[in-house]
């Protein structure tokens, strides 16, 4: 089995934007298909012909198995929480992230709790973090269903998935 530096010398990016501001994140081929995927309303992940496992997103190798993942299946943007955690409440100028204050530039609202989650998405054998919206913290627990909340305007980003919620 040859490197994979060796079939792709160069560096793929995809450039976009989030609340936070400008980003440009480096990836693969791999992660051009999953954007591209979600401007259909498709999650898309790497099957591996060993271990029959689907990864999403997508990667080049097994973690497993370590054979190269070429395959591609759909799942379902519906799923499973697998791990959650509930942020305290969210007040202006109490807190930065990357130096700026989520709720000053409009990432969150003043109080607001916010719930980063793990959700195994039905035929995916892997986490995919996202964070859980329009849910009272109080019922949040492992093993609740959740579907993914598309962005009103699909443009093939990374932030055409805002969230999930619970179904």
């Amino acid at each position: 089995m040859g490197y994979l530096k060796d079939e792709r010398p160069t560096t793929i990016g995809v450039e976009g934007g989030w609340n936070l501001g400008a980003y440009h994140y480096k990836g693969s081929r791999l992660l051009e298909e999953y954007v591209a995927g979600l401007k259909h309303k498709k999650l898309t992940g790497s099957f591996c012909p060993g271990c029959a496992r689907v990864i999403v997103p997508p990667r080049n190798l097994c973690g497993r198995c370590h054979r190269k993942m070429d395959g591609r299946k759909t799942v379902s943007d519906r799923g499973t929480i697998t791990c959650f955690v509930v942020s305290p409440p969210i007040y202006k100028g109490k807190l930065k992230v990357l130096g700026m204050d989520p709720v000053e530039i409009g990432l969150v609202k003043d109080g607001q709790v916010v719930i980063p989650v793990f959700v195994k998405f039905d035929g995916s054998d892997s986490n995919t973090d996202t964070v859980l919206l329009n849910a009272d913290p109080k019922d949040v627990h492992i093993g609740m269903r959740v579907k993914v909340v598309w962005a009103k305007e699909l443009q093939g980003s990374l932030a055409d998935v805002e969230g999930v919620e619970p179904i």
